[in-house]
């Protein structure tokens, strides 16, 4: 049995609180379906979600890609296997990831301001979670943004001969998806963090969008790190996004590279951790 709240989403009916793992993972399941159902009933932002990676991929590749070919045409150039689009396909993954994880603080807001999340306060569920299974949700939003991202460039690649290796195959591919989406939930912290200390939905833009782009331009997502600027390479080390970056660039272009992974894996925890140990700070503020 269940409760509509008006707010798109189903509480289940509980007559004590619940306890136990099993019923822990019934409530993060519960919180994750609501955020999926009500990105359902939201086409537009539905459809932006899935448009934007495209159009991104499409300019990206048009803008920087002749700039590529270019260098790639210079005397004494050697000519490369692969197009711009491959060397770019990374960081077109964790800019929708970034951005997505930015919707997570718009959708915390709005649930604030609608007075949903003082429901989830009251309601007999664990308020830890709220915040696992909101980004459960994002994590899934993340991984089919990712994985629409990767399945258009290999269909142009089949259809229209653009030159990406795609050298890892399908285990690769699903290892960068992963990459990426766990990317977009350890950055759902700082949206999540700036959501529910300001409980304002332009300052949550604000901070995010402020961010967004300097962590992608100062990294290695959109061009390799020999060819950054000598002070962009030295921030680029510090970056988080370049780990990310480098080694799903790798699994693209020439294969496994064990340390890279793990690397980015050490970059996304630490990400992870700091961003999200913030948030629930601020969502236990929230919630006294």
């Amino acid at each position: 049995m269940a409760t509509e709240t008006g707010h798109g989403y189903e509480l289940p009916e509980l007559s004590v609180p619940s306890s136990g793992f099993g019923s822990l993972f019934s409530d993060i399941g519960w919180v994750c379906y609501r955020s999926l159902k009500k990105l359902s009933r939201n086409p537009l932002l539905l459809m932006f979600t899935l448009i934007m990676p495209l159009i991104w991929l499409g300019m990206f590749s048009q803008t920087f890609g002749t700039v590529f070919s270019r260098a790639e045409s210079l005397p004494g150039a050697a000519a490369l296997p692969y197009d711009y689009i491959a060397v770019l396909l990374p960081g077109i993954a964790i800019m929708t990831a970034i951005q997505a994880a930015s919707q997570s603080g718009f959708a915390m807001v709005s649930d604030i301001e609608t007075g949903f999340m003082d429901k989830f306060f009251v309601a007999p569920i664990r308020r830890s979670s709220v915040l696992v299974g909101k980004l459960l949700g994002d994590a899934i939003r993340m991984a089919g943004q990712a994985v629409i991202v990767l399945g258009i460039a290999y269909v142009f690649t089949l259809a229209f001969g653009w030159k990406i290796p795609f050298a890892t195959g399908i285990l690769g591919g699903l290892l960068i998806v992963l990459l990426a989406a766990l990317f977009g939930v350890a950055f759902s912290g700082l949206s999540n963090s700036v959501a529910l200390f300001t409980k304002n939905t332009e300052t949550t833009m604000m901070v995010a969008f402020t961010l967004t782009f300097p962590l992608l331009f100062l990294s290695t997502a959109m061009v390799p790190l020999s060819l950054l600027p000598g002070w962009v390479q030295t921030f680029s080390m510090f970056n988080p996004v370049s780990y990310v970056a480098t080694a799903s660039r790798a699994m693209i272009l020439t294969g496994f590279n064990w340390p890279e992974i793990g690397q980015a894996f050490a970059a996304i925890a630490i990400v992870g951790v700091l961003l999200n140990a913030l948030a629930v700070c601020a969502f236990r503020r929230q919630g006294r």
